[in-house]
């Protein structure tokens, strides 16, 4: 009787396990494909196109890559017609909750209105090719975890919540009649303001709770804050360690604001090594980051254009416009150091203002004056990627690699029009020039008949 029972108990696990298997080879098979054929690949890296491919993509991953590939029979198939296919594009600095502006933001939005206004930012992004996007201050967590679990569509976000800030520092956003962390951008998580060490350390690890991939801090002064001044050094390297020590206790790292010299060595004497702005730093310092692997996270069309004329800019008071001319001042010399000591870059815009978003394309037009055309779109897919990789376990996407066209990357690429390896402005023309944008796997744009 009990050899009966074992028989038939080994019979029900046998049939579950046969079931379970002929499941999976039934989900497996229907795998969703789409073949595209006949283009052009510029993989992220190399300066020379690969040509006359065709790129299989089944889910969310780049399946294969070669020339005469064969799909499923209900795959989709998109005829090329010889142009370039290249890897979505990655905008390293962006700040979804604030596209209004800090004045507008604070009376007019709840958090609510501020998540809803950050989807439009991202449905802009990716009509301009920009799947992937850092927001490097404002607490956008909750859209990086939603939009990586499906539940949200939009570009990529790998979010540092809200900066980290001293007391007047860059992202102390209250205004003169409130005090420190009394204002909303607190309140919503927009900001963090520590007075020390122990609660630089404990900011960090909240972020990091919350889903932040990397930590963003604020060590230099800003343009268009009012508190500090560009010189000024609003982080203790005792502040700036506890952050970058508990970052690295969670395998990630951190970004942080810095102009001048003496904040962007403060930085590395801590152990930091990304450097966002850095407008007026000397050759001395561009050589030791080069010397450290540090990397300069490039903005140059919000220095160099956005504060052309900063006395017609809405809201900039005296101070305010001083700080502007002086940081505009500073970006070509600080561009053509980066670029004749091949220090580590990457770029983002800062173009996350009503109005101008879909001006970030020209940031990567405006490069061309220190950087050649494969390098700047290096700055925008491998080069950012290999950043974007450095939050490690606290990275959302680690399927595969980002930034590049190779098989078992994520398949977030870009046809287009035009050869931008040869030169870029066509990224500009993105109205026109991107035939197809795909993102995860799935089409999002498609002018292309067959």
């Amino acid at each position: 009787m009990k050899s009966c029972k074992l028989a038939v108990a080994g019979y029900y696990i046998l049939a579950f396990l046969l079931a379970w298997s002929v499941s999976a080879i039934s989900a497996e098979a229907t795998k969703t494909q789409v073949l595209i054929k006949n283009v052009n690949i510029f993989d992220g890296k190399n300066e020379n196109l690969v040509m006359g491919q065709d790129v299989l993509v089944e889910a969310n991953l780049i399946k294969q890559t070669g020339k005469g590939l064969k799909a499923g029979k209900d795959a989709a198939i998109i005829d090329g017609k010889g142009k370039t296919l290249m890897p979505g594009l990655i905008d390293m600095h962006t700040h979804l909750m604030f596209r209004y502006g800090a004045r507008v933001m604070r009376t007019d939005f709840d958090a609510q209105a501020s998540g809803a206004a950050a989807m439009e930012t991202l449905q802009l992004y990716m009509q301009i090719g920009y799947t992937t996007v850092r927001d490097v201050g404002g607490n956008s967590l909750g859209l990086a975890k939603n939009i990586a679990e499906g539940r949200l569509s939009g570009s990529r976000i790998y979010s540092s919540g809200g900066a980290i800030s001293a007391i007047s520092g860059h992202n102390d956003l209250a205004v003169f009649s409130e005090q420190p962390g009394e204002d909303v951008y607190s309140r919503h998580g927009d900001t963090n303001i520590i007075t020390g060490p122990i609660e630089a350390r404990e900011a960090t690890r909240k972020l990091l709770r919350g889903g932040a991939s990397q930590i963003k801090i604020m060590v230099g002064g800003g343009v268009a804050s009012d508190f500090d001044p560009l010189d000024a050094n609003t982080m203790t390297e005792d502040e700036i360690r506890a952050v970058v020590e508990a970052a690295a206790d969670f395998g990630t790292y951190v970004c942080a604001h810095a102009f001048t010299d003496a904040s962007v060595n403060r930085l590395l004497d801590a152990g930091e090594r990304c450097i966002e702005h850095g407008f007026l730093v000397s050759e001395k310092t561009i050589k030791r980051m080069k010397k450290l692997g540090a990397v300069m996270s490039l903005q140059p069309y919000a220095g160099y254009e956005i504060f052309k004329e900063p006395e017609k800019l809405a809201g900039f008071n005296e101070e305010n416009i001083r700080k502007a001319r002086r940081v505009r001042d500073g970006v070509d010399n600080m561009l053509k150091l980066v670029a004749k000591h091949k220090v580590d870059t990457f770029a983002g815009a800062d173009l996350w203002q009503e109005g101008i978003i879909t001006n970030t394309p020209d940031d990567m037009v405006l490069r061309k004056r220190w950087f050649k055309d494969v390098e700047i779109l290096r700055q925008n897919t491998s080069s950012a990627a290999k950043w974007l990789a450095k939050s490690g376990t606290k990275n959302p996407y680690r399927e595969g690699p980002l930034g590049v066209i190779k098989e078992g990357a994520y398949a977030d690429m870009l046809l287009v029009d035009g050869n931008p390896v040869k030169d870029v402005s066509v990224m500009a023309d993105w109205k026109n020039n991107l035939k197809v944008i795909m993102k995860d796997g799935v089409i999002y744009k498609n002018t292309l008949s067959g």
